[in-house]
């Protein structure tokens, strides 16, 4: 995990201090959430592109459409 260090005025954290203790939790962990809660389609998209690249450079662990159709009729068949 990496740190992040962020500066607050002295009103901010101490509101934010306050609020984590109401509910019960860390400053930290309400930043986080409220991070994934305001950017979650945006960070999305950011963790496919990477997906993307990754298997454009490595393409090893992928399977072409046409596998993937003939693997996903397979399962789907039940025996008569």
């Amino acid at each position: 995990m990496a740190k992040l260090l962020v500066y607050l005025d002295d009103e901010r954290h101490a509101d934010l201090k306050e609020l984590a203790h109401r509910h019960k939790t860390a400053m930290a962990e309400l930043i986080r959430s409220a991070m994934e809660d305001v950017f979650e389609d945006d960070l999305d998209a950011i963790r496919m592109e990477r997906r993307l690249e990754e298997a454009a450079a490595d393409p090893s662990g992928t399977m072409s459409w046409e596998e993937y159709k003939a693997e996903r009729a397979g399962r789907l068949r039940t025996p008569a």
